[in-house]
């Protein structure tokens, strides 16, 4: 969902400090990717 761009998800308020570190590394791992020249592409993206 991250590349995707999709920003609003809905969760549980109790995994909510769970599901904001994940979104945040995998944002991290992107930027990472994108600076290093290795863009990820999804298969499954149309």
């Amino acid at each position: 969902m991250v590349r995707a761009g999709i920003d609003p998800i809905s969760i549980n308020s109790d995994a909510a400090v769970f599901a904001r570190k994940l979104v945040a590394s995998i944002e991290q791992r992107i930027m990472l990717e994108k600076a290093l020249g290795k863009v990820k592409v999804d298969p499954d993206e149309d």
